[in-house]
């Protein structure tokens, strides 16, 4: 789905307001520093920012800070993560050049230097930047019903399964529940239900029954493998081996990579495999 779908999606003047401030920046050397608790979209909105940008060379940190790149530096965004502990003098140097560096934190840096998370220099470096608050679902309750249509689109498109919709009486329960983990929880119960749930249209029971934190990876398996069999069942040729592998692995890995908030490396651990192999995986599926 589109970044710039976004704009037709938030409801709340406050989250409008932030997609206007983000159209009208100039990107040259900006800094910005986006923050919100956790689960909040703040790597929906840095999907945002990159639409923004004509042909942007992404370099996440600090995981490819030492990649070796031809980048264009003039044409280069850092999106940035964890940095806590990383030296980040190089993006405040006035002879580096860059189209955008993108910090990313579930706290204000203001918390995180007078908690000791952060030195005075990182502190007073980001003092210039343009600072961006996600308020949390239950701020903006006019945002869910949009937001969790926009990822049941999202998710169908990534599982190649027809939209699933919520029903009036899903509908009024989400917008009850606290969310007490934003936008990323929500997301983690409709792509449970969708996966989950046979007919097309979500019941609150979908969303905070039976399937409700007790969702392990071999009941889904199991599920999802019955499901494929009975399909198969009576046709010859149908190349079910590599169906049922194709079909079941890009839905493991979305199950995965959305059970930890996008977190590869816990996602990894997980399912028993090797970061860069998830990685691959993920790209080949178009996860990421």
């Amino acid at each position: 789905m589109e970044p710039m779908q976004l704009i037709r999606v938030y409801k709340s003047q406050m989250m409008r307001e932030i997609l206007e401030e983000l159209r009208k920046l100039t990107f040259e050397k900006t800094i910005i520093f986006i923050y919100g608790e956790k689960g909040t979209e703040k790597d929906y909105i840095v999907k945002f920012i990159l639409a923004q940008i004509n042909h942007p060379e992404i370099i996440k940190v600090p995981e490819e800070i030492h990649k070796k790149t031809s980048f264009r530096q003039e044409s280069i965004v850092y999106v940035i993560k964890n940095f806590e502990n990383i030296d980040f003098s190089f993006v405040f140097n006035p002879e580096k050049n860059f189209k955008c560096a993108i910090f990313i934190s579930d706290y204000d840096y203001v918390e995180l230097y007078k908690n000791g998370a952060i030195p005075f220099e990182l502190y007073e470096n980001l003092l210039s930047s343009r600072k961006i608050y996600i308020p949390p679902l239950r701020e903006r309750k006019q945002d869910i019903i949009p937001l969790a249509n926009f990822f049941l689109q999202e998710i169908s498109e990534c599982l190649n399964i027809h939209k699933k919709e919520l029903s009036k009486e899903a509908q009024e329960a989400i917008l009850e529940y606290p969310w007490i983990e934003n936008a990323y929880q929500l997301k983690q119960y409709l792509a449970k239900a969708c996966i989950m749930a046979k007919h097309q249209r979500l019941t609150s029971k979908d969303l905070f029954g039976e399937y409700n934190d007790q969702l392990s990876i071999k009941n889904f398996l199991e599920l999802k493998i019955g499901n494929l069999l009975k399909e198969f069942a009576n046709i010859e040729n149908s190349n079910l081996y590599e169906t049922v592998i194709q079909e079941v692995e890009k839905a493991l890995f979305f199950l995965a990579i959305n059970e930890t908030g996008g977190n590869q490396l816990k996602a990894a651990r997980i399912l028993g495999i090797n970061r860069n192999t998830l990685n691959k995986k993920l790209k080949h599926y178009n996860l990421i």
